[in-house]
């Protein structure tokens, strides 16, 4: 028994003797990472990384609004018909260019001949009760052969009036004979004018026929269905045989040798915006290809749904790459900064939305939160953070932190 019991008392004090050896070797300094004797041995210096360096250079940038928008023709027309009948025959279809005034749909014609020659007969009715020649212009009442007939009735009369009056003055005739004259007088007057009135009438009935017959030859064109524009037929709408009533649409034309790109820029750009301005536009169905055109035109007010201006830019499409529908990239051009700083992209490290580059400063990794601008295709604008001239980092920045020593590669850029 008393073996065990000092057994007992002699183990918990080895255990504290080794705890208290551990809680000693516990207290020891560390160096810390990247000191001398950091586990490399004592006294020997953090390892040096290997990097290629390039200089943040002094850069012209453009100053760009961009934006996005739909490509339209200069003209886009839906042609329809302007009067009812039957199509008689299409000449064109899908993606065929047209020229202006040239026919496309024929309308089968013998209704609008009758039409026509049933207008001009009423209108030579009108003339022949006028007394004047079928298609005069401009008629004189008084050459109508009413008003021509009842002033000759007036001149007889008032003749007659006269020479009875000379002639009661000498008692050779009684004063009834004048009074029947008199009254035959002031009839003829009275036909005068009527004639006139009737005339007047006739006139106005004539150019209302006149205006008949004109209708009558135009609804007689109109069943030649002609292009308004010059242009290609984006799509046609209508068959031989079909019957159109007004309004029907028979084609779409576009005219798209000169391309309009409509889209919406912020109102906080409006003050340096104006027409002319060069502007930049790349699509989907080109890629890799730019086309230069200017803004046209200008909204004069602001969207007040979403704060945006409404522009249009044009290019020129001579050999129709740029189609119509198109979704399109642009960015308006409205000046170029020549004070800017760049560098290249490689040298940017963006970590949990941050962005960086290491500057390299007497062999030593210095980090630098960057504001990034525009982008310039293998280079990247700098707007806070680095000044042209700083040499920086392009290669292993993932290695480098902040201090890191590093050897600047041979050869490399400078």
């Amino acid at each position: 028994m008393g073996m065990f019991a000092s057994s007992k008392l002699r183990a918990p004090a080895a255990v504290f003797a080794a705890l208290a050896i551990l809680a000693g070797c516990g207290k020891t300094d560390l160096p810390p990472k990247g000191a001398p004797g950091n586990g490399n041995g004592a006294g020997k210096p953090a390892e040096e990384i290997s990097v290629a360096v390039a200089p943040a250079l002094r850069t012209a940038i453009p100053r760009k609004i961009e934006f996005v928008g739909s490509l339209a023709g200069a003209e886009q027309v839906t042609l329809s018909s302007e009067v009812e009948g039957t199509v008689e025959t299409v000449r064109n279809d899908l993606g065929d260019p047209v020229r202006k005034s040239q026919v496309l749909v024929f309308l089968v014609q013998d209704e609008f001949l009758q039409r026509k020659e049933q207008a001009r007969a009423e209108l030579d009715q009108v003339s022949a009760r006028l007394g004047i020649p079928p298609g005069t212009e401009g008629a004189d009442i008084e050459i109508t052969s009413l008003v021509r007939k009842a002033l000759a009735e007036f001149d007889n009369a008032r003749k007659d009036l006269e020479r009875r009056k000379d002639l009661a003055g000498k008692n050779l005739i009684a004063m009834k004979d004048v009074d029947d004259a008199e009254a035959r007088f002031l009839v003829a007057e009275a036909n005068v004018r009527a004639a006139r009135e009737e005339a007047n009438n006739l006139l106005a009935t004539l150019r209302g026929k006149r205006a008949s017959l004109a209708i009558a030859e135009k609804k007689l064109r109109d069943t030649r269905v002609k292009s308004p524009i010059d242009g290609f037929i984006e799509s046609r709408m209508v068959s031989t045989g079909e019957y159109v009533k007004v309004g029907t649409p028979l084609f779409r034309i576009v005219d798209d040798r000169t391309i309009r790109l409509l889209g919406e820029v912020p109102e906080f750009y409006a003050a340096s915006l104006a027409a002319g301005l060069p502007v930049e536009l790349s699509v989907d169905g080109r890629p890799g290809k730019t086309y230069r055109g200017t803004l046209k035109r200008i909204s004069p007010a602001s969207n007040a749904a979403n704060r945006a201006i409404q522009v249009e830019g044009n290019f020129p499409n001579a050999n129709r790459e740029l189609k119509s529908g198109f979704f399109g990239k642009a960015a308006i051009l409205l000046r170029v900064d020549p004070n800017g700083v760049s560098v290249p992209k490689q040298a940017v490290v963006t970590f949990a939305g941050v962005e960086k580059v290491f500057v390299i400063d007497n062999n030593a990794a210095r980090e630098r939160r960057v504001k990034l601008g525009q982008d310039l295709g293998d280079r990247i604008e700098i707007v806070e953070g680095v000044a042209a001239g700083d040499r920086v980092a392009v290669s292993r920045t993932g290695k480098l932190v902040e201090g890191s020593r590093v050897r600047v590669e041979s050869g490399g850029p400078r």
